[in-house]
């Protein structure tokens, strides 16, 4: 037998199986860094334009509901137009509709991306001047709408590939496993560090980060490009005929996943921004008097929590279902909110830390399930509602209410400073009401917020969601056997 009568059994029998292989795995997993990159440095953007370059929070506020609007505007419309699309690639012998937009999208996606950080520098600090006022809110709302463009065009045709890469629950969590070890040092990278510049900004601070952030913009084109080389679309699940917007909408609608999903997305993402949106701020104003040796000794419990609350939350969705697992990690999240807020309140840094411990024994779980759980959405619309595989489209109108919440998290904490008192006066931040106000508006923004948009989404999620442990694993088998007819016809019609 050739090699490539070889290589074509080896695929066949990976496709029938679930198994992916391991250059698949890896390069997949690999691309999750240039996303968690951009998002991690982006929720820092507040501490860069309201505490650096002194954007008043009226233009900020304003700028954040046009870019709601256009959030919610444009994901239906590109996840559709990508769901719909069928690219011919001659080379690679298949038909593909995500992984284009993903190769062609990453150059203009990293640009977008630093243009967000490069506003002219003879802007900064004008807050009583209108015009300059007027510019530097034109920067950061378009430069902020160019880069959400070219986010829900890359991001939304990656994560739809991880549903069709296989139906193996057990291949997807370890996909997402993997993209977690290239996230986390994403995240440290990408948002750790950009906090140590701009928790107390000064122009040799400023200018580091933006090195940083031209550096990360570089550096985020060569995963997607890797993964466009290795990473294979299963043409057969791409629909011969194009479903017009509105019909789709409707029959997504018709999922009971997808409708608690749209909740559970909207929840996931305004908690986190919170807290990425806060944390420059928590660490000056919070936790400040803090130095040396208390300070290492306060993050030594959260980060032993992240460690072991990945293997914890793997092991409660493999012994019981994704769901407890979900379950599990929003109560963490949200007793770890509350218990960190009071502990703020009492001044006592070690209180504070368990407080955190606690919300960190949960925050992975956002990074390791979120996904797979999306593909069994995905999978029930195949299975129960459409017949068709609609990633795109899922990708595309699962954040309804997740992109607006985004909005909502860079809006709502330098609202509530300024309403507190901290305001930009001179070269910075100022507590002009006392430093109580000032922490406490903080503290509200980074643990209390937080905890009750988690205890929410706990409750909805426990009382709404319907695939428990029984019915994913008897929807797994028959869409299994609906994929096998699908990739039968295909090669029918290929051969004919």
């Amino acid at each position: 037998m050739s090699d490539k009568s070889t290589e074509e059994a080896h695929s066949i029998e990976n496709v029938t199986s679930g198994i992916v292989p391991m250059k698949e795995k890896f390069a997949y997993a690999f691309a999750q860094m240039p996303g968690t990159f951009y998002g991690s440095v982006m929720g820092v953007i507040q501490s860069f334009y309201f505490a650096w370059m002194g954007l008043l929070t009226i233009w900020i506020t304003i700028a954040q509901i046009i870019y709601a609007i256009w959030n919610v505007v444009n994901d239906p419309i590109f996840g559709n137009a990508i769901g719909n699309t069928r690219y011919n690639n001659k080379k690679r012998g298949e038909v593909q509709r995500y992984i284009p937009y993903i190769k062609f999208g990453a150059p203009i996606f990293s640009l977008c991306f630093a243009l967000v950080f490069f506003p002219p520098e003879a802007w900064r600090g004008q807050t009583s001047n209108l015009q300059i006022q007027v510019w530097l809110f034109v920067w950061y709302l378009v430069t902020q709408i160019a880069y959400d463009a070219l986010f829900t065009l890359v991001l939304c045709a990656y994560v739809a590939l991880l549903p069709q890469m296989t139906l193996n629950q057990r291949e997807r969590e370890k996909i997402q496993l993997y993209g977690t070890m290239f996230q986390l040092p994403a995240i440290l990278i990408g948002f750790i560090i950009p906090i140590i510049y701009l928790a107390d900004p000064n122009p040799d601070t400023i200018a580091q980060f933006q090195v940083l952030v031209v550096i990360i913009a570089v550096f985020g084109i060569f995963p997607y490009l890797i993964l466009s080389k290795y990473v294979h679309e299963h043409s057969e699940h791409i629909p011969e005929n194009k479903t017009p917007l509105f019909k789709s909408l409707k029959l997504a609608f018709k999922n009971p996943s997808f409708r608690v999903y749209i909740i559970y997305d909207g929840v996931s993402v305004l908690f986190l921004n919170l807290v990425m949106v806060s944390l420059p701020f928590y660490l000056t104003w919070v936790l400040g008097p803090m130095e040396g040796f208390n300070m290492l000794l306060f993050w030594i419990g959260p980060i032993l929590c992240v460690i072991i609350s990945i293997p914890i939350i793997l092991k409660i969705a493999s012994k019981y279902s994704t769901k407890a697992s979900i379950s599990f990690y929003f109560g963490a999240l949200a007793i770890g909110g509350f218990f960190s807020f009071f502990a703020g309140l009492s001044g006592n840094w070690i209180l504070v830390s368990i407080g955190f411990s606690i919300f960190m024994l949960g925050f992975p779980g956002e990074f390791v399930q979120h996904n797979p759980m999306r593909a069994d959405t995905i999978d029930y619309d195949y299975w129960k509602i459409s017949g068709e595989r609609r990633e795109g489209l899922y990708a595309g109108i699962g954040p309804l209410l997740s992109k607006p919440m985004i909005s909502v998290a860079l809006a709502v904490p330098p609202a509530l400073m300024t309403a507190f008192g901290l305001i930009f006066v001179g070269e910075g931040l100022s507590a002009t009401e006392g430093l109580a106000r000032a922490s406490l508006s903080v503290n509200i923004s980074m643990t209390l917020l937080p905890g009750i948009v988690c205890l929410i989404g706990l409750l909805i999620w426990i009382k709404f969601y319907p695939l428990t442990g029984e019915i994913v694993k008897r929807m797994k088998k028959e869409v299994s056997i609906l994929h096998e007819q699908k990739r039968n016809e295909y090669e029918e019609r290929r051969n004919s």
